[in-house]
């Protein structure tokens, strides 16, 4: 009977996830400026019209642009950072005759493309990570444009990648330090999936959270790194694991597995992932196990309030570097409050709310945190949006079946 529940739990989720849809999406390319008489759609002739997208000019009249913002009375902003509210001090003293609306906003994707859909576009800007879906849905559907100030300088910045990016946050392995004042017991991810540490590593939860499947989706896309950091531990090729079988792509996917059948502690949030394995004061008796956590979690361990510290020395990789991205809705109400209010928030003062533990800025020239390691000697798998977006669908289904595997 147990054998015949088990089954039927993994055909109605298979059912689930497929009828949620799992066919994967064709590539998105970028939208080239319209050449000679071509005809633009109605979204092309509004970015055309206000010089964002593949129209944003060499050079900007910020006078000009300044003038139409007092004008246009407010900026509308989505954000999915709560530190918003501390800009709108500032804003206020560059710019009293433009409020800065919207805020800390909660599904900020669902919320933008209702309004797109709707005709009704109250946003102006995206301010706001899911760059998965800001690559993956916005951009073929023109719902939202790529606007890089002129003057502004984004390495990462490129034709095939065109939205601007606020800044780069760091999510890294982490551990007790408390229990473990002598440094990060672990040298290699695949170490995560050893039956000691079964029911030890503390994630958010990769099937109802594409936040964390896009992340996950960063150790696929680094198969070959995750293959020499397997033959690095075990001294053996990664096919040889007992756990692989033909339907396993790489070792991206194979580590994948394994750490699903490792049984990890999901969690609803970043919070209660520190909270499993770094709250003070825990059991050292205990394996109090690891957590994947934001960078930015150091800050209240160095406050004394938590017990987390990243695992610097890890093969292949000490962790992720995501990223926000600003970029302006089609059919802004306030498109010229827009274009001032994203390059406010790629100058010293705009960033300065997020310039804490854990965070780089993305234009160049701005200060990092202190206490921040320099980007360059920390070894980070960059986010690839488009390459998370365009496969979601098999990567999450691998690790629902995985879990539910014997």
């Amino acid at each position: 009977m147990k054998k015949l529940a088990k089954w039927l739990t993994l055909c109605l989720l298979v059912t689930l996830l497929v009828s949620c849809g799992t066919t994967e999406p064709e590539p998105v390319e970028v939208t080239e400026p319209p050449s000679g008489e071509a005809t633009l759609t109605a979204a092309e002739q509004w970015a055309k019209e206000n010089g964002v997208g593949p129209w944003t000019p060499e050079t900007e009249d910020w006078a000009a642009i300044e003038a139409a913002a007092k004008e246009e009375g407010s900026v509308v902003v989505y954000s999915n950072s709560s530190k918003i509210e501390k800009l709108i001090e500032p804003w206020a003293a560059l710019y009293p005759e433009i409020k800065m609306e919207g805020g800390d906003t909660d599904d900020i994707a669902v919320k933008m493309s209702a309004e797109q859909e709707a005709g009704n576009v109250v946003g102006d800007i995206w301010f706001n990570s899911d760059g998965h879906l800001l690559y993956g849905e916005f951009m073929p559907n023109q719902w939202a444009w790529w606007y890089l100030p002129p003057g502004v300088v984004e390495e990462e910045v490129t034709a095939e990648r065109p939205y601007a990016m606020t800044r780069r946050s760091v999510d890294v392995i982490g551990y007790n330090n408390e229990i473990n004042p002598e440094g990060c017991p672990l040298t290699n991810w695949w170490q995560l999936t050893e039956p000691e540490l079964k029911g030890k590593f503390y994630m958010e939860d990769p099937i109802s959270d594409s936040s964390t499947t896009a992340k996950i989706a960063l150790i696929v896309e680094h198969a070959d790194e995750m293959a020499a950091a397997y033959e690095s531990l075990y001294g053996k090729e990664w096919t040889t694991d007992e756990a692989y079988s033909e339907d396993v792509a790489n070792a991206g996917y194979l580590f994948l597995r394994k750490l699903a059948q490792n049984e990890p502690g999901i969690q609803p949030g970043g919070d209660e992932v520190d909270a499993a394995f770094a709250t003070l004061g825990m059991d050292p008796s205990v394996e109090p196990g690891y957590g994947w956590t934001g960078l930015s979690s150091y800050e209240n361990t160095m406050e004394g309030e938590l017990a987390m510290a990243p695992c610097y020395g890890l093969e292949p990789v000490v962790g992720i570097l995501k990223a926000t991205y600003a970029a302006i809705a089609n059919n802004a109400p306030h498109p010229n409050a827009a274009k001032l209010f994203i390059r406010f928030l790629l100058t010293e003062e705009g960033f300065d709310p997020w310039n804490k533990m854990g965070a780089y800025p993305a234009a160049e020239g701005l200060p990092i945190a202190e206490g921040m390691p320099p980007r360059d000697e920390l070894k980070l798998w960059p986010s690839d949006d488009l390459f998370a977006y365009q496969n979601l669908s098999p990567i999450r289904d691998f690790w629902a079946l995985s879990l539910l595997a014997p």
